[in-house]
Protein backbone atom coordinates (compact mmCIF):
# COMPACT_ATOMS: atom_id res chain seq x y z
CA UNK A 1 0.00 0.00 0.00
CA UNK A 2 1.07 3.59 -1.33
CA UNK A 3 1.48 6.15 1.28
CA UNK A 4 -1.16 8.17 -1.20
CA UNK A 5 -3.50 5.40 -0.49
CA UNK A 6 -3.45 5.63 3.32
CA UNK A 7 -3.51 9.59 3.27
CA UNK A 8 -6.52 11.01 5.53
CA UNK A 9 -7.18 14.42 4.38
CA UNK A 10 -6.38 17.06 6.84
CA UNK A 11 -5.74 21.05 7.12
CA UNK A 12 -2.19 22.54 6.68
CA UNK A 13 -1.71 24.88 8.95
CA UNK A 14 0.00 28.16 8.10
CA UNK A 15 3.09 30.05 10.25
CA UNK A 16 0.40 33.11 11.03
CA UNK A 17 -2.08 30.22 12.48
CA UNK A 18 -3.21 31.10 15.99
CA UNK A 19 -1.37 28.44 18.14
CA UNK A 20 -5.21 28.30 20.21
CA UNK A 21 -6.93 27.63 16.86
CA UNK A 22 -3.93 24.76 16.68
CA UNK A 23 -5.31 23.21 19.67
CA UNK A 24 -8.51 23.26 18.53
CA UNK A 25 -7.61 21.63 15.29
CA UNK A 26 -5.81 18.98 17.14
CA UNK A 27 -8.99 18.54 19.14
CA UNK A 28 -11.69 18.56 16.40
CA UNK A 29 -9.51 16.43 13.65
CA UNK A 30 -8.44 13.66 16.38
CA UNK A 31 -5.15 13.29 14.59
CA UNK A 32 -1.98 13.11 17.09
CA UNK A 33 -0.32 16.18 15.43
CA UNK A 34 -0.39 19.21 13.29
CA UNK A 35 1.48 19.78 9.36
CA UNK A 36 2.59 23.25 9.36
CA UNK A 37 3.78 24.74 5.60
CA UNK A 38 7.12 26.32 6.95
CA UNK A 39 9.71 27.41 4.95
CA UNK A 40 8.80 25.58 1.57
CA UNK A 41 8.49 22.25 3.74
CA UNK A 42 5.84 20.67 5.88
CA UNK A 43 6.77 20.18 9.21
CA UNK A 44 4.51 17.96 11.77
CA UNK A 45 4.06 19.42 14.89
CA UNK A 46 3.49 16.02 17.75
CA UNK A 47 -0.06 17.27 19.86
CA UNK A 48 1.84 16.24 22.60
CA UNK A 49 4.41 19.06 21.86
CA UNK A 50 1.94 21.74 21.21
CA UNK A 51 0.98 21.00 24.76
CA UNK A 52 4.75 21.17 26.02
CA UNK A 53 5.02 24.95 24.83
CA UNK A 54 1.61 25.21 26.78
CA UNK A 55 3.36 24.04 30.36
CA UNK A 56 5.64 26.48 32.59
CA UNK A 57 9.03 25.88 31.99
CA UNK A 58 9.26 24.39 35.65
CA UNK A 59 7.35 22.17 35.02
CA UNK A 60 8.62 20.58 32.09
CA UNK A 61 11.67 20.32 34.44
CA UNK A 62 9.67 18.60 37.29
CA UNK A 63 6.59 17.31 36.09
CA UNK A 64 5.54 16.72 39.85
CA UNK A 65 5.66 20.53 40.25
CA UNK A 66 2.06 20.40 38.06
CA UNK A 67 0.84 19.52 41.91
CA UNK A 68 1.02 23.37 42.46
CA UNK A 69 -1.86 23.95 40.06
CA UNK A 70 -5.42 23.92 40.85
CA UNK A 71 -8.00 22.20 38.95
CA UNK A 72 -8.72 25.94 37.85
CA UNK A 73 -5.14 27.05 36.57
CA UNK A 74 -4.79 23.75 35.28
CA UNK A 75 -7.92 24.46 33.33
CA UNK A 76 -6.84 27.43 31.84
CA UNK A 77 -3.36 25.61 30.20
CA UNK A 78 -4.46 26.42 26.82
CA UNK A 79 -4.82 30.26 27.82
CA UNK A 80 -1.06 30.28 28.23
CA UNK A 81 -1.01 29.47 23.81
CA UNK A 82 -3.16 33.15 23.27
CA UNK A 83 -1.30 35.76 21.14
CA UNK A 84 1.41 33.05 19.79
CA UNK A 85 1.28 31.54 17.27
CA UNK A 86 2.49 28.24 14.59
CA UNK A 87 5.95 30.00 13.60
CA UNK A 88 6.57 30.71 17.43
CA UNK A 89 5.27 26.98 18.29
CA UNK A 90 7.71 25.60 15.48
CA UNK A 91 10.73 28.36 16.81
CA UNK A 92 10.17 26.87 20.42
CA UNK A 93 10.58 23.36 19.90
CA UNK A 94 14.07 23.79 18.67
CA UNK A 95 14.41 22.79 15.23
CA UNK A 96 17.56 21.46 13.79
CA UNK A 97 18.77 22.07 9.89
CA UNK A 98 19.97 18.24 9.69
CA UNK A 99 16.09 17.14 11.40
CA UNK A 100 14.93 14.35 9.09
CA UNK A 101 11.74 15.72 6.45
CA UNK A 102 8.95 15.43 7.83
CA UNK A 103 6.86 14.04 4.65
CA UNK A 104 7.21 11.58 1.86
CA UNK A 105 5.87 10.92 -1.85
CA UNK A 106 2.51 9.71 -2.40
CA UNK A 107 4.78 6.50 -3.59
CA UNK A 108 6.34 5.81 -0.40
CA UNK A 109 5.52 2.23 0.95
CA UNK A 110 4.74 1.14 4.65
CA UNK A 111 9.04 1.03 5.39
CA UNK A 112 9.36 4.10 4.27
CA UNK A 113 6.79 6.02 6.28
CA UNK A 114 7.51 4.21 9.05
CA UNK A 115 11.13 5.28 8.79
CA UNK A 116 10.15 8.70 8.32
CA UNK A 117 8.36 8.55 11.57
CA UNK A 118 11.27 6.93 13.88
CA UNK A 119 13.90 9.20 12.51
CA UNK A 120 11.87 12.02 12.71
CA UNK A 121 10.37 10.91 15.93
CA UNK A 122 6.84 12.35 14.63
CA UNK A 123 3.47 10.03 15.34
CA UNK A 124 2.36 11.28 11.49
CA UNK A 125 3.96 12.00 8.19
CA UNK A 126 2.68 14.38 5.70
CA UNK A 127 2.14 13.03 2.18
CA UNK A 128 3.18 15.37 -0.85
CA UNK A 129 3.02 14.84 -4.61
CA UNK A 130 4.88 17.28 -7.00
CA UNK A 131 4.40 19.99 -4.18
CA UNK A 132 0.95 19.25 -3.55
CA UNK A 133 -0.22 18.26 0.36
CA UNK A 134 -2.56 14.95 -0.25
CA UNK A 135 -2.82 14.61 3.55
CA UNK A 136 -1.21 12.48 6.28
CA UNK A 137 -0.34 8.76 7.26
CA UNK A 138 -0.96 8.60 11.06
CA UNK A 139 1.44 5.79 13.20
CA UNK A 140 -1.61 3.99 14.10
CA UNK A 141 -3.14 3.35 10.56
CA UNK A 142 0.23 2.49 9.02
CA UNK A 143 0.22 0.07 11.63
CA UNK A 144 -3.44 -1.27 10.47
CA UNK A 145 -2.21 -1.90 7.13
CA UNK A 146 0.37 -3.82 7.72
CA UNK A 147 -1.06 -5.71 10.09
CA UNK A 148 -4.05 -6.52 7.49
Amino acid sequence: MRARDLAIPTEVLQPETPALDALRTIAESQLPGLVIALDNKFVVVPASQVLRVALPRYVLDDAALGRVFDEPSADALAARLAGRTMADLARSLEPSEDRPDHYVDGDANAVELAAVMAAAHVPLVAVVDDGEFLGVVTVNKLIRSVLA
